[in-house]
């Protein structure tokens, strides 16, 4: 059988005990870097979140701009196609009127 001595077993010892201390270490380094990376994770979350809120918004106002203006738009083509059909309307009621009275004093 092999004997150690008691210096071998003293360094082996001594050597066991700082491998648990660097574990250890290690162990509390992993962590402080887990819990760094979560804080990291969560504020980079918000950030996104808060720029992707402020993005729509703008797309949002965007969008109403472009269809308040086709609305108006929209009134106006219809406006401007009810005065023209009113305008041939009074022609044709003119003319309607006219041959009625040439068609009474011709009677």
């Amino acid at each position: 059988m092999f004997k150690m001595s008691k210096e071998a077993i003293r360094v082996i010892k001594e050597a066991e005990e700082k491998a648990k201390i660097i574990v250890a270490e290690a162990s509390e380094n992993a962590k402080a870097m887990v819990a760094d990376a979560e804080k990291k994770a969560e504020r980079l979350r918000t950030e996104a979140e808060e720029s992707t809120a402020a993005e729509l918004k703008r797309t949002l106002y965007a969008m109403r701009e472009k269809t308040d203006a086709l609305i108006e738009k929209s009134l106006q083509d219809a406006r401007a196609e009810a005065d023209e059909l009113i305008a041939k309307a009074d022609i044709k009621k003119l003319s309607a009127v006219k041959k009625v009275i040439w068609e009474i004093i011709e009677a």
